[in-house]
């Protein structure tokens, strides 16, 4: 007994200075569980019932005053999985960058400017009738624009009286253990204004050698997409139209949403419409559209319960699904001309 205070006093000793030095860190992240009823719409797979972490994550922030109204910020946010007993670190928004009186500049693991815009008017974001599904995506589902991209650096302006714009340049999105390329980098801009009960915005992002779902590796591509929102007296409406362009006749398409929130007390009743519209491959019949309808009910500022039933309808050869923003395991995608569904019940808790 006494060896063991003797050690657990040194311990004690050796890492308070550890512990002071880093006393600045924020722990913060997002459980979000749902139990979803899922219909693939495919012949000979029958409906199920699965559990969903959709988005989970924990993250490590702070920042350090260098004076001067200068500031260094660091992030570490890691995805993983409950449901799966599985994740990773440093998966999700991780960098480390400088902020003072002329904006933000971060070098890392980021969102791109063109996903950061089409996250401000998804009132299903992070479930699986997340509007990834339909909207950057391509017809095989697999959605090419919507990205956190590696090997990223991000310029992000002060506030101009609700005017704001982010920029990044990502050196090389496809690197994992071998050298980066500008073979296949990628430029991303976006422009906003949020003031009051209007909101404004416009992106556009360019890919050079993306190779991703249709095409292969050196495909290029790019896109542009606005939006437009308005909240007055509890409702939020917005719309968003964008358009696909590329190497590839299945890359070129154009697709909008329209979104709706009512919010009344602790209820925020919700639904939206997407539809992506065919591309210019030979035959074409390869669009698709997705509605949602659902609530939420918020138990406090950072518990939430939610349900919903999302629809996607695709043509003869399109392969847009559900679960973009959830796990490989969870998601239904590139069943060529299925309708899949779900009904989905859910809790979210920030910490």
């Amino acid at each position: 007994m006494k060896k063991s205070l003797i050690a657990l006093a040194i311990a004690s000793a050796v890492s308070a200075p550890a512990f002071a030095a880093t006393s600045n860190v924020d722990v913060y992240g997002v459980l979000n569980m749902s139990v979803n009823y899922v219909d693939q719409d495919v012949p000979g797979t029958q409906s199920s019932v699965n559990v969903t972490s959709t988005a989970s994550r924990i993250g490590f922030k702070g920042a350090e005053d260098l004076g001067g109204g200068l500031a260094a910020i660091w992030q570490i946010e890691s995805g993983f999985n409950a449901d799966e007993q599985s994740g990773s670190l440093a998966t999700r928004n991780t960098f480390v960058g400088l902020k003072g009186g002329f904006g933000t500049v971060l070098a890392g693991n980021h969102d791109t400017p063109m996903k950061l815009l089409g996250r401000m008017v998804d009132p299903f974001a992070d479930t699986l009738a997340d509007s990834r599904n339909v909207l950057g995506a391509v017809r095989t589902g697999a959605n090419i624009f919507d990205m956190r991209t590696k090997n990223t650096v991000a310029y992000v302006s002060p506030n101009w009286s609700g005017f704001t714009m982010a920029a990044a340049y990502v050196a090389d999105w496809s690197a994992t253990t071998s050298l980066d390329s500008q073979n296949t980098d990628a430029y991303s801009i976006n422009a906003v204004y949020n003031n009051g009960p209007l909101m404004l915005g416009a992106a556009y992002e360019t890919h050079n050698g993306f190779g991703s779902g249709v095409g292969g590796v050196g495909t290029n591509s790019d896109m542009w997409r606005i939006v437009a929102g308005f909240d007055v007296a509890g409702f939020k409406l917005a719309g968003l139209y964008e358009q696909i362009g590329g190497d590839v006749a299945a890359y070129n398409r154009d697709a909008y949403g329209l979104f709706a929130t009512y919010n009344m007390g602790a209820w925020a009743f919700k639904a939206d419409y997407m539809a992506a519209q065919e591309s210019d491959a030979p035959g074409g019949n390869d669009g698709a559209d997705q509605w949602t309808a659902g609530a939420d009910y918020s138990l406090s500022k950072r518990t939430v319960v939610y349900g919903y039933y999302a629809r996607t309808s695709n043509d003869n050869v399109g392969g847009y699904g559900l679960g973009a923003g959830a796990g490989s395991s969870d998601q239904t995608v590139g069943n060529l001309g299925s309708n899949p569904s779900t009904f989905s019940m859910g809790v979210k808790h920030a910490f």
